[in-house]
């Protein structure tokens, strides 16, 4: 009696580990992370500088190569998280067959020019670094603007360039 005892317990025991063993399956998992650090933007101080040229005279221009004065304008970012230590702009536009950024205005035979303060050009694609401030956590591109007629004899009428700058943190 005892050896039928134990072979229904062998079988019991038998049939508990193949009906678990069957729900026992093996499967592969993967889990991908993906991100960025980046440093948070410098505040634009700076969104829309309009500068202002006034009235400009044809007969200041006749001459190829005849330019305006230079009208300042100061593009300044304040804010810049700890880490910044620079910040590169690009600028874009319109230009044209003479490398210069293209009168939108009405005036024909005038251009208008983009340099910093240390007379570097900045034409379309151009890009400008400026160090961010230590203890400031600012920066400023100190640019200057002119009108230039490169052929010259202009025509009356209106002056006007759209300059964008995108600004890179590093």
């Amino acid at each position: 009696m005892m050896k039928y005892k134990w072979r229904g317990v062998k079988n019991v025991i038998f049939a508990i580990l193949c009906c678990n063993t069957s729900f026992a399956m093996a499967a592969d998992a993967t889990i991908t992370v993906n991100g960025s650090v980046i440093a948070r933007p410098c505040e634009t101080i700076t969104k829309t500088a309009n500068v202002d040229m006034g009235d400009l005279y044809t007969f200041d221009f006749m001459t190829p190569g005849s330019t305006s004065k230079w009208y300042p304008v100061d593009l300044e970012l304040r804010n810049c998280p700890i880490g910044t230590t620079s910040i590169e702009a690009t600028f874009t536009g319109l230009d044209d067959s003479t490398g210069y950024y293209r009168n939108q205005g009405s005036a024909k035979n005038l251009h208008l020019e983009l340099q910093d303060t240390a007379g570097n050009k900045l034409r379309n694609g151009s890009k400008k670094v400026v160090e961010v401030g230590e203890y400031s956590f600012a920066a400023i591109f100190p640019l200057r603007v002119r009108a230039i007629s490169v052929n010259g004899r202009p025509t009356q009428g209106s002056v006007q360039a759209i300059i964008n700058v995108t600004y890179v943190f590093m």
